[in-house]
């Protein structure tokens, strides 16, 4: 019990101390953003595809969620804005070429290596490396050949699909200038347009979510018109002073303004 000349109590059993909360590693959570997918959490596949608020996903896993909600758990939850192929785009990526000549098993994972120069067969374990270091990018940026591994900040065009560094576009767009091209395609792409992929930011998310709704707003207004401006050409071809001079199985109308043209000239 302590205090009776026999044993010193410890700190700990003198003082209630509060319990610290576990603080999630937010950096290991965003590279692993970068590996895997949003939904199935499976390791990210070509086609990969992404949303408007710039998750990864793989497409076979979308399409999925789509035709059966209940086959990930929380896949409600996680990408419920998504209601079709409209909500995601396929994303035009860049392979690693380093990863062309890897022959390290798993990936490019460097957690053990056997040691050759001892010649004892034995596995020589290497220190715990940061999860971004053991495992390689897939992909790069075609422009500075930055690894898309979660350390730099990358993003991808809506309109085209091209995926880029952070970095990439703001050395080559044009200062002050609200349009500007792809960095990858050249394809015009206006700066509302630019997704962040994996951003963790509550304005940057706010903000892309604002996106997302301006985007489905333009996309219903221009059906709307175009399913007007058909209706009115319909109802043009349907008027009788409009189809005059068209044949028609008898050519009775054509017949009709031909003869009333020479009792005018006679």
């Amino acid at each position: 019990m302590g205090n009776d000349g026999g044993s010193i109590p410890r700190r700990n059993e003198m003082v209630r101390e509060k319990k610290k909360d576990e603080k999630i590693d937010r950096k290991a959570q965003i590279i692993a953003m970068f590996f895997s997918c949003t939904l199935s959490k499976q390791p990210l596949q070509q086609p990969i595809v992404g949303d408007g608020l710039g998750r990864l996903y793989n497409r076979e896993a979308v399409l999925e969620y789509l035709l059966d909600n209940s086959k990930f758990g929380d896949g409600n939850a996680i990408c419920a804005h998504i209601k079709g192929l409209k909500d995601i785009k396929t994303l035009r990526l860049q392979p690693n070429p380093s990863l062309a000549n890897n022959t390290c098993p798993n990936n490019g994972s460097l957690a053990s290596r056997s040691d050759e120069k001892e010649g004892l067969g034995r596995s020589r374990q290497l220190p715990s490396l940061p999860f971004a270091e053991q495992q390689a990018a897939q992909f790069v940026c075609p422009i500075t050949m930055k690894e898309m591994n979660g350390n730099l900040p990358f993003e991808f065009a809506w309109p085209c699909g091209c995926v880029f560094s952070a970095l990439a576009r703001k050395e080559m767009r044009d200062a002050g200038s609200s349009v500007a091209e792809c960095v990858v395609c050249g394809e015009s792409v206006d700066s509302a347009d630019i997704v962040p992929i994996n951003s963790q930011d509550p304005d940057v998310l706010a903000a892309l979510r604002h996106r997302m709704d301006q985007r489905t707003k333009k996309k219903k207004s221009e059906k709307k018109s175009r399913s007007k401006n058909k209706h009115k050409r319909r109802n043009s071809s349907d008027d009788p002073a409009d189809r005059g001079t068209e044949d028609t199985r008898d050519g009775s109308l054509v017949g009709k303004k031909v003869k009333l043209t020479k009792e005018c000239k006679a």
